[in-house]
C-alpha cells in the first residue's frame, strides 16, 4: 500500500532560519505550498521559476515522472542513484544501523533526503517535520578544527554528525579509522577564513567569523589519475581569462591528492547564498527536460533572452559569460559543461552566472572525449566547428567580430596550456598526450573562425 509523503522546506538565507513551505508527494505529483511566514520576508524562494511574490500560497503541482518526483530545487538535493555515490551510500549505511532499509528508488530517495536534504549544496533545507528542524537548527555546529593525520577518520565521524545528531551509531558502525581513499569524492567541510592550514571542520549552520566552508574533494587516481592537478591548471586558466573563480588550495590527505575549494554558495558569514543550477531551472520550467545534456546551448541563450521571469539580471553579460564558457571548455578539453555544471547565484538583488566550478578537462580521460556535451550552432549536423560557433554567436544576438574578439583572447590566454599540461607531476603521459593532441585540434578550429560564416 502506498502513502502520500510529506515534509517541510527551511531556509537560512536570510541568516536566521525561516520555514520556506511545505510539500506533499502522492502517487501522482508533488506539491508545494509557501507558508504565509515566507511570503513575508520577501527573501527568494525554491527556485527561479517558483518566485514567492508571484505565486504567493497558490500550491505550486508538478506531475512526477520518471526522472523527477519532486521539485527540481528539492530533487537536487539528493544523491544520484548508483553503487559508486560515496555521499548516497553513506546515508543508506546509517539507515541500515537504525534498522531503516527502503526499498531502492523513490523509497530510498526520499529516506535520504529526510536525512541528508539540510546543511548542504545551495539555499533550501529539507525536513520530515517543523520538530526537526527546529532542533537542527538550535544545535549549532561545533566549530573545533582537527589537525589532518593518520586519524583524519575522526574528522569524517564528525562530518556524519551534520546530516543527523543521531549519527552516533553509525559512527560506531564505521570503525575507528575509515578510509578516505578511492570511494569519497567530496566532503563538506570548514577551515579557517584566512585559508587552508591543514586543519578542518565541522560545515557552519550559521554566523559565524574565522570559518569558511569548503568542499574537500579526493582524488580517485585508479580511474581518473591526475584529475586534481587538471581541475586546478583549469582554474587557473579561467581566472587568468577574467573569470570569476573560487579560492582554492591543493593538498595531499594520507597520501590522497585533495582539491580544497571554497564554497560559493555561502557568503562571508556562512549563510547561503540563492543557489541553483541550470539543470533545476529549466527542468522547472519543461518537463522535456530529463538530463543535464537534454538541451542546447542555444536554447541555454534563448532561455536568457526571452524567459518571463528573470533568469538573470544582466542578460547581454550572461550571453557573453555563456560564450566564454563555451571557448574555454572548448580550448581547455573540458568536455562537460552541461546544465548542472552552471549554475546562477543571487548577491543582493541581482542574479548572475555562479563563479566558475568543475571545469576540469575530462577530455583527458578516454571515456569522456566529447567536444561538448550538448550541441551548438548546429555543430554535428553539417555545420564545421568554426561555422557553429558563428551561427551559436548570432544566434545569442552578437556579431561575428564579437566571436572573434573572445577567440582571440580564449587562444592567448591558452597558447602554453600544452607545456602546463605536459609539465603535470600525476597526470600519466597517454593522458597529457590525449588531452594535448584534442585541444591542438580544436585550436585550429578556434583560429578557423575568422574564414567562417
Amino acid at each position: 500500500m502506498k502513502t502520500d509523503r510529506e515534509a517541510v522546506v527551511w531556509t537560512r538565507i536570510g541568516g536566521q532560519p525561516v520555514k520556506m513551505g511545505r510539500i506533499y508527494v502522492t502517487d501522482a505529483e508533488c506539491r508545494f505550498t509557501y507558508s504565509g511566514e515566507f511570503l513575508d520576508t520577501g527573501l527568494p524562494g525554491v527556485g527561479i521559476l517558483y518566485p514567492p511574490e508571484i505565486v504567493r500560497q497558490t500550491t505550486i503541482v508538478r506531475p512526477r515522472t520518471e526522472f523527477f518526483d519532486l521539485l527540481p530545487p528539492v530533487q537536487s538535493l539528493i544523491p544520484p542513484r548508483g553503487e559508486k555515490n560515496f555521499q548516497r551510500q553513506l546515508v543508506l549505511a546509517y539507515l541500515a544501523s537504525r534498522g531503516v532499509v527502503p526499498r531502492k528508488g523513490f523509497d530510498a530517495d526520499w529516506e535520504i533526503l529526510m536525512i541528508a536534504g539540510h546543511g548542504g549544496i545551495g539555499h533550501i533545507d529539507v525536513f520530515r517535520d517543523d520538530e526537526k528542524a527546529l532542533e537542527w537548527y538550535s544545535a549549532p555546529a561545533r566549530h573545533t578544527f582537527f589537525e589532518i593525520s593518520d586519524r583524519f577518520g575522526f574528522s569524517l565521524k564528525e562530518f556524519l554528525t551534520w546530516f543527523d545528531d543521531d549519527a552516533a551509531g553509525f559512527v560506531q558502525m564505521i570503525g575507528a579509522t575509515p578510509t578516505v581513499g578511492g570511494a569519497i569524492p567530496k566532503l563538506l567541510m570548514s577551515i579557517p577564513a584566512s585559508g587552508w592550514t591543514g586543519q578542518v571542520g565541522l560545515p557552519s549552520k550559521s554566523g559565524v567569523e574565522g570559518v569558511t566552508d569548503v568542499i574537500l574533494k579526493f582524488e580517485q587516481t585508479r580511474s581518473y589519475p591526475g584529475i586534481i592537478e587538471l581541475e586546478a591548471l583549469a582554474l587557473d586558466v579561467h581566472e587568468e581569462a577574467g573569470l570569476e573563480v573560487p579560492r582554492r588550495w591543493k593538498a595531499e590527505i594520507n597520501g590522497i591528492p585533495t582539491f580544497v575549494i571554497e564554497r560559493f554558495d555561502r557568503d562571508r558569514g556562512c549563510s547561503p547564498v540563492f543557489t541553483e543550477t541550470l539543470y533545476s531551472v529549466f527542468a522547472s520550467g519543461d518537463q522535456g527536460i530529463t538530463s543535464p545534456y537534454s538541451t542546447t546551448y542555444d536554447a541555454v541563450g534563448r532561455a536568457i533572452d526571452r524567459s518571463p521571469i528573470d533568469i538573470v539580471t544582466d542578460r547581454r553579460a550572461a550571453k557573453q559569460h555563456l560564450l566564454k564558457r563555451l571557448l574555454l571548455a572548448l580550448a581547455t578539453g573540458n568536455g562537460d559543461l552541461h546544465l548542472e555544471n552552471l549554475s546562477i547565484v543571487k548577491r543582493g538583488d541581482v542574479l548572475a552566472f555562479s563563479p566558475v566550478y568543475d571545469p576540469t578537462p575530462m577530455r583527458a580521460y578516454s571515456m569522456h572525449n566529447l567536444l561538448a556535451p550538448m550541441p551548438f550552432g548546429g555543430y554535428g549536423e553539417g555545420a564545421s566547428l568554426p561555422e557553429a560557433l558563428v551561427r551559436f554567436t548570432r544566434n545569442l544576438g552578437f556579431r561575428k567580430n564579437h566571436l572573434l574578439g573572445l577567440v582571440e583572447e580564449v587562444l592567448d590566454v591558452t597558447r602554453d596550456y600544452a607545456e602546463r599540461v605536459r609539465a603535470l607531476r600525476t597526470l600519466p603521459e597517454r593522458n597529457k598526450e590525449r588531452l594535448v593532441a584534442v585541444v591542438e585540434s580544436v585550436r585550429a578550429g578556434l583560429a578557423a573562425c575568422s574564414g567562417a560564416g
